[in-house]
């Protein structure tokens, strides 16, 4: 096994190599967003990585595809995460849970709150089979959560349902949706869902298969019209049907100012310091595409999408698997994983926090230097809360 410090040699030249072009999408042309155009905290500030708080400090934490909502009653944020151990105020050492949910006012400063398969273990997937990449949506007076039910290299994953009244549960579990097989899309993970003037929308895939769409019910706890209908109706939006690297996962549709903007990771996600993961996007006038970068090619081949952020040894490695969530000044702040090449633990996946600007010249969300800050000193989302403002 090569030593750590020779595996950074190799990336931090593979780093300077790369950093003398500019990133794929992006604009050599485009400024850094000008700090006197922004509204900017003064009482929330934060430094990646963004471990939670554990007895009131932070804690080095395994986080993996981070997905985070507002309840916009409490007006507090939920964080959930792929099943790890995490840390609970109060007990000793860390306790595995399958549906880890953590609570956060201001997007930074996180505690565990619960976690959302306390009473139910999914059986229904291929034997030994985790919960990956959850995500949860509100529906009507209910907030659903979807998450994968996946082993590494699994023939036949699938996706799973529940809902609760509350973010945080208890969550009321109805088993699977469907797998890879009664879909017809290999690798049947990661889901996004979202409403589009009154329809319910999953979009999801990875490695191997095609990022797909398809439409949930009303209550979103079945697929409109039954499995069948969507397999024959599905609508491919990226990827390609060849199990590689550069095919695309993480998919995440953002509506903004009359487009839809589809974030996908592509590279590779879990090979600690030598993670090659990266965001990238696309945009469309349309829910069903099809989807462009400002090249104006599709996403249905390797390499395509604009840069929204990459993997730096100064920064993080392995940047990937995004949620996107908006503070009270109306920005929005992409929550992904990285490795921390400067941390204690350098091969976990560990939670990062970046602003979303928009590059004038494309059109198109980045983050700063298209790279993760790491170890800086920030401010943070903009929180009335925080900032006294009522």
């Amino acid at each position: 096994m090569k030593s750590l410090s020779k595996i950074l040699s190799t990336l931090l030249l593979t780093n300077l190599l790369i950093g003398c072009s500019t990133p794929a999408g992006s604009s050599s042309s485009s400024s850094e967003p000008s700090s006197d155009s922004e509204v900017v905290s003064t009482n929330n500030f934060y430094e990646n990585p963004i471990y939670p708080l554990y007895n009131g400090q932070k804690k080095e934490t395994y986080l993996a595809d981070p997905y985070v909502i507002r309840d916009e009653d409490t007006l507090k944020y939920y964080m959930y995460t792929t099943q790890s151990d995490v840390f609970i105020d109060g007990t000793i050492g860390s306790v595995f849970k399958r549906g880890p949910i953590y609570e956060s006012i201001d997007l930074v400063n996180w505690t565990y709150k619960a976690d959302s398969f306390v009473n139910y273990t999914p059986n229904w997937g291929t034997s030994g089979a985790g919960v990956w990449a959850p995500t949860v949506v509100k529906i009507g007076d209910y907030y659903n959560l979807y998450y994968s039910l996946s082993t590494g290299g699994d023939d036949n994953p699938g996706i799973g349902v529940a809902r609760s009244e509350t973010p945080y549960g208890p969550f009321t579990h109805y088993g699977k949706l469907f797998n890879s097989e009664e879909i017809g899309v290999t690798n049947s993970i990661d889901p996004h869902v979202l409403v589009d003037n009154g329809k319910v929308y999953m979009v999801f895939g990875s490695y191997g298969g095609l990022i797909s769409l398809i439409e949930l019910t009303s209550d979103g706890l079945g697929l409109q019209n039954g499995v069948e209908y969507q397999k024959e109706n599905k609508i491919a939006l990226a990827g390609y049907e060849l199990y590689e690297m550069n095919n695309y996962e993480a998919s995440l549709i953002l509506q903004y100012n009359g487009y839809y903007y589809l974030f996908l990771s592509t590279g590779t996600c879990c090979s600690g310091v030598n993670s090659t993961y990266n965001v990238v996007i696309a945009k469309s006038d349309k829910i069903t595409g099809p989807y462009l970068d400002s090249q104006g090619r599709n996403m249905f081949g390797p390499k395509r999408g604009d840069t929204v952020v990459a993997p730096s040894i100064q920064g993080a490695m392995g940047v990937g698997h995004n949620g996107i969530a908006m503070d009270d000044a109306g920005d929005f702040w992409m929550i992904y994983h990285g490795y921390d090449t400067q941390g204690a633990k350098p091969d976990w996946r560990v939670t990062y926090l970046d602003k979303l600007y928009i590059d004038p010249a494309t059109e198109m969300f980045y983050v700063k230097n298209r790279r993760a800050s790491n170890g800086e000193l920030l401010p943070g989302p903009f929180i009335n809360q925080l900032e006294g403002v009522s």
